[in-house]
């Protein structure tokens, strides 16, 4: 056992390496080659939809399953040979798997009761980790007596007092209701920071992944497609695919045409000319070029109609409370804008608008063929 004792690491040093993993389930590749690091002391996210590989990566690290290729390194040591046991990862599933029988204080002592700790010391620390995850009143009640947050808090509580290398967290909030969910993500947050704990955390949720994370690892069908900032991976998605996975309501994905002329050239899209903004015009050079223009419902507005540069007519509005949703069409596209609600109140369907691009440094343009993002 001595030689998996692990070396102390400085603050951001990668506590975790990721080299090219692979795995495959009778014949479908669930992983592909998949690499990336994670700093300690640091939250990252892996985000994706159902079936992108985000369960099997964090089970490889887990050592629960085996990879086909590929290395996984825990403070520069290959484990790849080394038991689950062996690796001081604590893992975090959607489903928690508390014992029944057992109260908040004894589910969260046992981890320490199987390492046969002083019971003083276990005491100590059950207390100050109840008292951290705000549960102290829940030490002596049986989780069928819990609410869903609660049970979720203890299973937390369970795993944290482990104090292992690295948490591995599995969709951990999925199955809570909306406004527990937010409650509980600020909480994770809070610990992460406050402890000085690593998280790997999986999630199909877009709005959990910017919200928390320091890094957020997008996998697409296996591979992983983008590594960035929150805010990049959505200012700046490397993709068509990422770029319609991060946001709601979605981003507009319009079919257009750039031409270049004396005056800046000009871009065709939604049966409107619209000027070309620098960092778009770097992009697609100075021949004429079809690609597909992206635009973020946040970065229309709506105008007087017979100043628009857009006219579409009004198909539906979703109400959001303080703003609104907009949903328009015209021949040649479908947009989707966001608008203070008190402006649309009493628009009907069919309403002819007229529709404005602003922010335009926030435009995007994306290859119509590989979908891959046009950069200057």
């Amino acid at each position: 056992m001595m030689e998996k004792q692990q070396p102390a690491l400085k603050k951001n040093q990668a506590i975790l390496e990721v080299q090219a993993l692979s795995k495959s389930f009778h014949g479908t590749t669930a992983l592909d080659r998949a690499s990336f690091t994670v700093p300690e002391a640091s939250l990252t996210v892996i985000l994706g939809p159902a079936g992108a590989g985000k369960t099997t990566t964090l089970r490889l690290i887990a050592g629960l399953d085996r990879p086909d290729n590929g290395r996984v390194l825990l403070a520069g040591r290959d484990v790849g040979k080394w038991e689950p046991k062996d690796r001081n990862i604590a893992m975090i599933f959607d489903t928690l798997a508390l014992y029944p029988n057992k109260t908040g204080y004894e589910n969260i002592a046992s981890p320490l009761k199987i390492r046969r700790l002083p019971k003083d010391e276990i005491e100590v620390r059950v207390i100050e980790m109840a008292r951290t995850l705000k549960v102290s009143r829940l030490l002596d009640r049986l989780p069928k007596t819990m609410s869903g947050g609660e049970r979720q808090r203890i299973a937390l509580g369970r795993a944290l007092i482990r104090t292992p290398t690295l948490f591995l967290l599995d969709e951990p909030l999925s199955s809570l209701d909306a406004m527990l969910r937010i409650e509980l993500r600020a909480e994770l947050k809070r610990l992460q920071r406050e402890l000085g704990y690593t998280f790997l955390m999986a999630t199909p949720d877009f709005n959990e992944a910017l919200a928390v994370a320091d890094t957020v690892i997008m996998l697409h069908s296996g591979r992983v497609v983008q590594i960035s900032r929150p805010q990049e991976l959505y200012d700046q998605p490397l993709d068509r695919d990422i770029a319609s996975f991060v946001g709601a309501p979605q981003i507009n994905l319009i079919d257009a045409r750039y031409e270049p002329n004396a005056s800046g050239g000009v871009m065709h899209a939604a049966a409107a000319g619209l000027p070309v903004p620098a960092h778009l015009k770097q992009a697609l050079g100075d021949a004429p070029c079809d690609f597909v223009l992206g635009i973020r419902p946040e970065n229309l507005k709506l105008t007087a109609l017979e100043d628009a540069p857009i006219s579409a007519s009004l198909v539906d509005i979703e109400p959001l409370g303080l703003k609104s949703v907009l949903t328009v069409q015209n021949n040649a596209a479908q947009l989707r804008l966001h608008v203070e609600s008190a402006m649309v109140r009493r628009f009907d369907a069919g309403r002819p608008l007229g529709i404005e691009p602003v922010n335009p440094t926030r435009l995007l343009a994306f290859d119509r063929q590989s979908g891959q993002l046009l950069n200057a």
